[in-house]
C-alpha cells in the first residue's frame, strides 16, 4: 500500500497589470514567492515609468520582464558553476579518500 501523499492545496494570488487583474491558482507554500515576487515587480516597473526615459505602461513592464529575464539566466550560470565546483571538491575529497583508505 501506498503511503499517504497529501496534495499540495493551491491559493489564489491576486495580479495586476495594467487594467486588467488575475486571480492566479498557485500552490499554498510558494504564494509568499508569487506575492513578493508581484510586489517587487512592480516597483520596478514604477520605477522605469518615473526615472529616465519615463517609459509608458507596456515599455515598463516589457523592460521589466527583460530584467527579471536576465537575472534568472545569470543566477542559472552561478548555479551551475556552483554546482560544478561543488562536484569537482567532491571528485577531489573522494580521491584523497581513496588514497587514504588504500595505504
Amino acid at each position: 500500500m501506498k503511503g499517504s501523499i497529501k496534495p499540495n492545496p493551491d491559493t489564489a494570488v491576486f495580479i495586476r497589470l495594467l487594467d486588467r487583474g488575475f486571480n492566479l491558482s498557485v500552490p499554498a507554500d510558494q504564494e509568499k514567492y508569487y506575492r513578493d515576487g508581484y510586489e517587487v515587480f512592480m516597483h520596478r516597473v514604477e520605477e522605469h515609468k518615473t526615472k529616465g526615459k519615463g517609459y509608458d505602461d507596456i515599455e515598463a513592464i516589457a523592460l521589466t520582464s527583460i530584467e527579471c529575464m536576465v537575472a534568472l539566466q545569470r543566477s542559472q550560470d552561478r548555479l551551475e558553476s556552483l554546482i560544478a565546483a561543488l562536484e569537482e571538491k567532491v571528485d577531489d575529497l573522494d580521491s584523497a579518500l581513496t588514497k587514504a583508505l588504500e595505504k
